[in-house]
């Protein structure tokens, strides 16, 4: 992060500006990624890198790992992070009527506007790359839908100075959730969200 900071302080941005684009130009920090992700998407990932964030200028080698010792690495990253391996149950219904309703209403402007910044399959958010994020269309095949829930109810709490709004206040949740959706519960609201996301 620092060699990109200094970069941009060559290009004319200011000391605090370089560092506050720096991290979001840099590389994924890896604490916490075998909670975050499933172990199939992190085998396929570490055999053959896809790309999840395109605007930056590195990338993820391939090592050409053996089966083997890629899911060493695998069990590895969910061990660190204490996540039972393999065994996992993903299934989630989507959600219908009220609740399709209720996540459209959250992602949209009024509230959370997720598309601002989260790219939507071949659409790209407005601004530049520095502000984008990951393509949520790519999360249900990628990560672990609890750690999506708890991602929304807390992302500074997973991953300190992320770029990703924290909307629901860890001191007083319900007083920070939107009040006319799903009559105020943020747990219903975050749980809502997840399913939709995933």
């Amino acid at each position: 992060r620092e060699s990109i900071a200094r970069n941009l302080v060559a290009e004319g941005r200011s000391e605090d500006e370089a560092q506050a684009t720096a991290a979001s130009l840099a590389p994924p920090i890896l604490d916490g990624e075998g909670d975050k992700v499933q172990p199939g998407w992190l085998f396929g990932f570490l055999k053959a890198p896809s790309t999840i964030r395109p605007w930056l200028a590195v990338r993820m080698p391939t090592f050409g790992f053996a089966d083997a010792q890629t899911n060493a690495l695998v069990h590895a990253f969910a061990a660190r992070d204490t996540r039972l391996f393999p065994f996992q149950t993903l299934a989630l219904e989507p959600p219908r009527g009220e609740e399709m309703q209720a996540a459209l209403r959250m992602f949209a402007g009024d509230y959370f506007n997720c598309w601002s910044c989260h790219q939507q399959g071949a659409r790209k958010p407005e601004g530049p790359p520095e502000g984008w994020a990951p393509d949520l269309t790519l999360a249900n095949g990628r990560l672990n839908p609890d750690w999506i829930a708890r991602w929304i109810e807390n992302p500074q709490a997973l991953m300190p100075g992320t770029k990703m709004p924290t909307y629901y206040d860890p001191e007083d949740p319900g007083g920070s959730a939107p009040p006319d959706v799903l009559g105020g519960d943020p747990q219903r609201q975050i749980r809502i969200l997840r399913d939709y996301v995933f």
